[in-house]
């Protein structure tokens, strides 16, 4: 069933409003908006921001129809999730138009500390159980002085919950229902005078929509914080881990006709015995020292280790420990900040330093383990390390900017080899050889050279060595014509460097991409009911990293874009509270994503995205919310020339939930894909990936 999504926002709101009674409104549906932290701003909020940022609360997520991080995320302006097999694992979410390259083009922190690897991988959303978010703030078109590499479409900030003083808390969920899938979520936190500690963990189960498709995670993470008395100076302590592992099925993708065939077509697998497992390891600690006068500052520290085995076009006839493939990561990222404040003429002004530091071992071994003329190996570590200032000045009570500046210094070593035969020797030995071509016997000495001592070993295929220096510069104004109206415009330059993946298959003179994001808006209070803001953006790349064909070579290769490419577009976000019972939520987003020399549209870019939430509570023991996704259509992944194969087809999910609160208990009822859509969200040379078709979950929910 195929449904427009004006006409299905119609048929939504015309639903019937008027409850018998009254029940009480979300108090937090508009203001929820208003706190950001790691963006810059004049006062922490978004108001003062100048970029297009959205933020995602907790009570959001409570009430949202989402079941994992990239569905939730997949929902706001300009945000496109790609996901292959419909849950979190090797899901991206997109943000204006990065299409293919979006795992790295678009930041994802856990806390401010970066969630994407050093490899094509990117960020992998399923270490991070929607119960462990306290928020999230999405920075569109910021971030690259922050953050430095990689902060191009934008940034993805989520924010997990701290522990805090106070009374104790536990928070249980279970979830079950459609394709064999159980989850449960538990949070518990704890306190004793100045020491404060949480847990969270979660273990979740599917055989997912397609055979071969299952997911099965395990998540542990924990956080100790000392929270001294602030005569201190110290703030706070802490040290947190976290634990993740999963299995996961890799069931490739369908062909065409299978696509638009029978649901049994679309839900089988092309390669069934195809799989995987991460096991995802993070330590932080980090504390907060106030100076007073003097400023804050602030020093956080992880350690990452990572292992993903997995294989991929398994034969049963082989031994697996002969195709088995190993990705291998460790990594220690440092970050500090000083900031300062003072006021001048009454007006705040803020100061800000800081650094960060970087270094990856990372290594992929292929095709088993010491077979001869098969496995091969690929290391690569990576060390980069960025400096930073800026600052946010009053300059009226009205009008504030916003500058930075950031240098980056990035290098890349990497190495590939192959587990081959070699260090030889070679000897000569004589035998006797009957030449006679009669029956006689005729017996000449001939030398003969045999090679002997030869040893298995890998030996160096190929080195490469990168090197980058890059800039990152912001500078941005927000101005409040009115108590409920604040303009703001700013521009970015932002760059990207290869990541390893991409350098272990690149052309000869590879190298950084960099681009500049101009972007100006507003944002409005209406009364006490309605929220709303309009961004519009131009965002210009050079040398923008792609696969593609060298014309020097004929080789298909990581490779800089013959020209610059182009995304120009527009978001749209609206809350309203139409009624004391109803509230409306809202989004749209617009993009036209080129390459400047051919003027032809960037692969897997939709041209407009929209969406709408729908929350009705009846009554007080009674809430529905609505969600509605539309997706445009979409070039294939492998057609930049958009000509070689048919486009993916557009498409609308909607979701329904029903929530019945009964004192700390809070049972749910979630339709999923409510009309049964026929959607593939990524596709590549008229391949596609279906995603799960009408599923059913119920979930009980205990707060203490």
């Amino acid at each position: 069933m195929r449904l427009r999504a004006p006409a299905l926002i119609a048929a939504a709101l015309a639903l019937d409003l008027a409850p018998a009674t009254a029940a009480p409104q979300d108090d937090d549906f508009l203001e929820a908006k208003e706190v950001v932290v790691t963006a810059p701003s004049v006062d922490g909020t978004v108001r003062t921001t100048p970029h297009g940022v959205s933020v995602i609360t907790a009570a959001d997520i409570e009430r949202s129809t989402a079941s994992s991080v990239g569905d939730l995320l997949g929902r706001e302006a300009n945000l496109n999730l790609q996901s292959y097999f419909g849950s979190d694992k090797r899901a991206t979410v997109d943000i204006r138009g990065m299409g293919a390259t979006a795992s790295s083009n678009v930041l994802v922190l856990v806390d401010g500390e970066r969630l994407n690897e050093v490899d094509l991988s990117g960020a992998d959303l399923s270490v991070i159980p929607l119960s462990r978010i306290e928020r999230i703030e999405i920075v569109r078109g910021g971030g690259a002085v922050r953050y430095g590499n990689g902060a191009v479409g934008g940034v993805i900030n989520i924010i997990t919950k701290r522990a805090r003083t106070g009374p104790g808390t536990l928070d249980i969920l279970a979830r079950g229902g459609s394709h064999q899938t159980g989850d449960v979520r538990l949070n518990a936190g704890k306190s004793i005078g100045s020491w404060a500690g949480n847990v969270t963990a979660s273990a979740f189960d599917t055989n997912g929509y397609r055979q071969n498709s299952f997911v099965t995670a395990r998540d542990v993470a924990a956080e100790l914080r000392w929270l001294p008395e602030r005569d201190t100076g110290l703030i706070d302590a802490y040290l947190r881990a976290a634990y993740h592992h999963d299995d996961s099925g890799l069931p490739g993708p369908v062909s065409a006709s299978a696509f638009a065939g029978s649901e049994s077509q679309r839900r089988a697998s092309s390669f069934p015995n195809d799989n995987s497992s991460t096991t995802d390891q993070r330590v932080t600690a980090g504390g907060t020292i106030d100076l007073g006068n003097a400023g804050r500052f602030v020093l956080q520290t992880t350690f990452r280790d990572r292992e993903n085995p997995y294989f991929i076009g398994y034969n049963p006839a082989i031994p697996p420990d002969q195709q088995r493939s190993v990705i291998e990561s460790k990594r220690v990222d440092v970050n500090a900040r000083y900031s300062v404040g003072t006021t001048v003429f009454g007006l705040p002004q803020t100061f800000e330093v800081g650094m960060d530091a970087q270094r990856a071992d990372y290594g992929r071994s292929e095709n088993g383990e010491n077979v001869a003329g098969s496995s091969t190996r690929r290391t690569g570590r990576l060390n980069n390390y960025g400096a930073w200032a800026g600052t946010t000045l009053s300059a009226t009570r009205s009008l504030a900017i916003n500058a930075g500046l950031r240098g980056d210094w990035w290098d890349m070593r990497e190495e590939s080899q192959n587990y081959t035969s070699g260090d030889c020797q070679t000897i000569t030995t004589i035998v006797l050889v009957d030449v006679d071509p009669g029956p006689g016997v005729v017996l000449v000495p001939t030398p003969v050279l045999q090679q002997v001592g030869c040893t298995d070993a890998y030996r160096t295929v190929s080195t490469r060595n990168n090197t980058a220096r890059n800039r990152g510069a912001e500078l941005g104004a927000t101005w409040q014509a009115a108590p409920g109206l604040t303009l703001f415009g700013g521009v970015t330059r932002n760059f990207r460097n290869p990541n390893v993946d991409e350098l272990l298959l690149a052309s000869a003179d590879l190298r950084a991409q960099t681009g500049t994001t101009v972007e100006t808006g507003l944002r409005a209070s209406l009364a006490d009911t309605l929220e709303a803001s309009v961004t519009l953006f131009h965002m210009r790349i050079e040398n923008e990293i792609l696969f593609g064909r060298d014309p020097t070579t004929g080789l298909a290769v990581n490779r800089n874009a013959d020209s610059p490419t182009r995304r120009t577009g527009a978001e749209l976000e609206l809350r309203w509270r139409a009624h004391s019972t109803f509230a409306v939520r809202g989004s749209l987003g617009l993009t036209n994503a080129r390459f400047e020399s051919t003027d032809t549209h960037i692969p897997l870019v939709p041209a407009v995205t929209a969406g709408t939430e729908l929350l009705w509570t009846p009554r007080e023991w009674l809430r529905t919310s609505f969600t509605a996704r539309y997706v445009g259509s979409r070039y294939d992944g492998n057609d930049p020339n958009n000509n070689l194969y048919p486009k993916l087809p557009s498409y609308v999910v909607c979701d329904l939930a029903l929530r019945i609160p009964q004192g700390r208990w809070l049972w749910s009822a979630v339709a999923a894909n409510l009309f049964n859509e026929v959607y593939s969200t990524v596709g590549y040379s008229a391949t596609y990936y279906p995603m799960p078709g009408r599923s059913f979950y119920l979930e009980a929910r205990y707060r203490f």
